[in-house]
C-alpha cells in the first residue's frame, strides 16, 4: 500500500526515487540472496493451501529452506531484512526476484497466480483481486499465535474482505515491513529570519505562518501538482478534519460511506484557500510531485507537506537547516493523525513453507529489525525501537514515536477506495486547484468514483 501521485504509475512511485539506495546493489554478489531484476515467474513449487483452521506453531523451522520473495522496494530495506533474517536462522535462506516498480505493477497479479509463485511478495494495490481467487494465504491464525496486533500498527491496510473489494475488514493477509507518513517539513534558517515559532498548536496556526511567509515574499508551501501531489497536503488535512471511522470507511471501500460531508468540505476548502491566497508554488499544476521536493531541497520556500520518504534528499540538500513536525491538530492539543502506509509483505497461498514465511514477517516487527528499516528509510513497526537520529531524521524519528502513540496513522483515500480513484483525484486536484471546479464538485468526482465502483 502506497500514497498515490497516480502518475505514471502512483505516487509512490515519485517517492521511490528520493530514496537514496537501492536494494539491488545490496544483493549482486551475495550468497544469500539472489536478485533478478527481469524475471519474477521463478518461487516455491505448488502445493495445496494450508488447512485454515487449527493452530499454527511460532517455532521457526529447522531445515534447510528457501524462500522466493518478489519485490519492488528500490531501498536497502528488503535485502536488508533478509539477511538480518538469514544471520539469526542461517537454515532460511533466500532468493530475491527484485523488479521495477513499473514492471512490478504490470507482472505481479500474473506472478502470484502462476504455479512457480514465490513464496512472499511486496503487497501493491491491485493485489486484492488476489484474494478472491484464494491465491493470498490468510495470516490470521499466525497474527493470533505471534500477536501481530500489539506489534504491527496499519494492519488494517491488509485486511481484506473475501471479494478483496473493502479494506479494514475480514481477513489479514500480510505485515508492514516498514511503514511511512506525512509530516510538515521546514527551512530552519528561513523560520528563524521570519521570526515565526514551530511547530504549530493547530491548523489554523499553521496556515497563519503561511500566511507571514508569502508576506515576506517567500513560497510558503512548495508543492507540485502535475502528478497530483496536492494529494499530500490533502490527505493529512482530511486526516486533522474527518473523524477517523469516517476517513478509514471511505478509503477502505466501505459501503455507503462518504466524502461530501461538512468536515471534508472544509479540508478541501482549507486546500483550495492555500492555493487561492497564493501561498502555494506559483503555476502549481505544472510542477511535478519530484520537482517540488527538489526545489525544497534546494533552499525554495519555507514549508512542504510530504513523507518521510522525501527527507533523505531533504536533508542532503538543507542539512542541519531541515526540520519536520507532524500535523497539527484542528483543536489545540488534541490527538496527532496524519496519512500514511508503508512496504507490506503477504505470502502466497500455494507456499510449501508458510511457518517459515510467517516467522520471516514476525521478525520484522523486531528491534533487530527496527535498525535496518530505518536504514532503508522507513518507519519500523515498533516505534521505541528506532535509533536515536538527529537532523531531520531525528525529527522524523520523533514524529513518528508520536503519531503511533496517538494511534494517528490514517490510510491515503486513494489506495484502496477504488482502482480509479488515484487518476480520478489526480484529475480532479488539478481541476480543483486551476479554479475550474468548486470544492463541492471536486468531492462530488471522488464520490462518484467510490459509487460507480461500491454498488
Amino acid at each position: 500500500m502506497r500514497p498515490t501521485s497516480p502518475a505514471p504509475a502512483s505516487g509512490h512511485l515519485s517517492r521511490r526515487t528520493l530514496l537514496t539506495s537501492a536494494a539491488a546493489a545490496l544483493a549482486v554478489g551475495s550468497p544469500l540472496l539472489t536478485a533478478c531484476g527481469s524475471s519474477l515467474t521463478p518461487g516455491a513449487k505448488s502445493s495445496a493451501q494450508p488447512s485454515a483452521s487449527g493452530p499454527v506453531s511460532t517455532t521457526v523451522p529447522t531445515g534447510k529452506i528457501t524462500l522466493v520473495v518478489a519485490d519492488a522496494d528500490d531501498t536497502t530495506m528488503t535485502p536488508g531484512l533478509l539477511a538480518a533474517f538469514h544471520a539469526k536462522y542461517p537454515n532460511i535462506s533466500f532468493k530475491r526476484r527484485y523488479t521495477g516498480w513499473d514492471d512490478y505493477l504490470k507482472s505481479v497479479n500474473t506472478t502470484m497466480s502462476a504455479q512457480s509463485a514465490p513464496d512472499i511478495a511486496q503487497f501493491v494495490s491491485g493485489m486484492q483481486n488476489l484474494v478472491k481467487g484464494g491465491l493470498l494465504l490468510d495470516m490470521g491464525r499466525y497474527s493470533t499465535a505471534y500477536g501481530w496486533p500489539d506489534t504491527f500498527p496499519g494492519l488494517d491496510q491488509i485486511t481484506f474482505s473475501a471479494d478483496g473489494r473493502t479494506t479494514g475488514t475480514g481477513a489479514l493477509y500480510g505485515v508492514p515491513g516498514g511503514l511511512s507518513y506525512e509530516g510538515v517539513y521546514y527551512n530552519k534558517s528561513k523560520v528563524k529570519k521570519l521570526g515565526i515559532g514551530v511547530p504549530p498548536a493547530t491548523v489554523g496556526e499553521l496556515e497563519k505562518l503561511f500566511s507571514l511567509a508569502k508576506a515576506a515574499g517567500e513560497t510558503a508551501l512548495v508543492a507540485g501538482n502535475l502528478d497530483g501531489g496536492l494529494n499530500h497536503p490533502f490527505n493529512v488535512l482530511l486526516s486533522a478534519y474527518l473523524k477517523p471511522a469516517d476517513r478509514q470507511a471511505w478509503a477502505f471501500g466501505h459501503k455507503g460511506a462518504k466524502i461530501t460531508g461538512p468536515e471534508a468540505v472544509t479540508a478541501a476548502t482549507t486546500l483550495k484557500h492555500w492555493v487561492d491566497m497564493g501561498y502555494v508554488t506559483p503555476k502549481v499544476n505544472g510542477v511535478s510531485d519530484n520537482d517540488a521536493t527538489a526545489a525544497f531541497a534546494k533552499g525554495e520556500g519555507v514549508f512542504r507537506i510530504s513523507g518521510n520518504w522525501a527527507a533523505a534528499a531533504v536533508a542532503k540538500g538543507q542539512g542541519a537547516n531541515a526540520g519536520l513536525f507532524p500535523m497539527p491538530p484542528v483543536t489545540a492539543g488534541g490527538a496527532l493523525r496524519t496519512t500514511g502506509a508503508g512496504v507490506y509483505y503477504c505470502v502466497s497461498s500455494k507456499t510449501r513453507n508458510a511457518a517459515a514465511a510467517a516467522a520471516f514477517l514476525d521478525f520484522c516487527a523486531t528491534s533487530e529489525a527496527a535498525a535496518v528499516t530505518a536504514k532503508g528509510g522507513f518507519m519500523a513497526p515498533d516505534a521505541s525501537a528506532m535509533p536515536a537520529q538527529t537532523g531531520l531524521l531525528g525529527d522524523v524519528a520523533t514524529g513518528w514515536q508520536t503519531i503511533v502513540k496517538d494511534d494517528g496513522l490514517e490510510p491515503f483515500i486513494q489506495n484502496a477506495s477504488t482502482p480509479t480513484m488515484p487518476d480520478t483525484l489526480t484529475t480532479q486536484l488539478q481541476l480543483l486547484a486551476g479554479g475550474k471546479v468548486s470544492v463541492e464538485k471536486f468531492l462530488a468526482a471522488l464520490q462518484a468514483d467510490f459509487d460507480q465502483y461500491h454498488t
